[in-house]
């Protein structure tokens, strides 16, 4: 399976900016500080009125699987939960796998766990990272970290925090740089 562009630049930086907001001017503002603050990765979710097209989702679905596995360049990473709907999801093409919730999963220990039955599947933990987990999800295995409300909090983003969202940012590329470090 050719690796696509995007995975690529997430093994490099480890971590994508999930955008959520009530307006695409909301969204694409908290864009821009999320990339202020050195993530240049970002998924815009379809909460967001008019986002833009991509294939990265909560769940498994066959008819996304086959519109994606068919798209050259583009990264597939469908969300799964358990180790089955894991290997589901690489069985049905997918370049990475965002295990989804992972918070209320068991966090860090869940991939831990999981890790040594499926050490070939390239992992996004979602739905529960923070700064405070950050190192303890990539020390587990993770490729990378889907930072949703602990970076690009819709809140902010409606009040106009864009400094605070980009700050965040930095914060979360300080961490993960650490932890290349130690």
């Amino acid at each position: 399976m050719t690796e696509p562009a995007a995975l690529t630049q997430l093994r490099a930086q480890r971590l994508l900016a999930v955008i959520r907001a009530p307006a695409p001017e909301v969204a694409l503002a908290a864009a821009r500080a999320v990339a202020r603050g050195g993530i240049p990765l970002l998924e815009v979710t379809f909460t967001v009125p008019e986002a833009a097209r991509f294939i990265v989702a909560p769940n498994l679905s066959d008819e996304v699987a086959s519109a994606a596995t068919g798209a050259p360049g583009v990264l597939f990473c469908p969300g799964a939960y358990t180790t089955t709907e894991i290997l589901a999801a690489r069985a049905a093409g997918a370049h990475l796998v965002k295990v989804y919730p992972v918070g209320v999963a068991g966090g860090p220990a869940y991939i831990r766990v999981i890790r040594d039955p499926l050490p070939g599947v390239p992992m996004l933990a979602a739905g529960g990272t923070s700064l405070d987990n950050a190192a303890a999800f990539l020390d587990a295995g993770c490729v990378g970290l889907g930072l949703g409300g602990s970076l690009a909090d819709p809140a902010l983003a409606v009040a106009g925090r864009f400094d605070e969202i980009a700050a965040r940012a930095a914060a979360f590329v300080r961490t993960v740089a650490a932890w290349r470090a130690a």
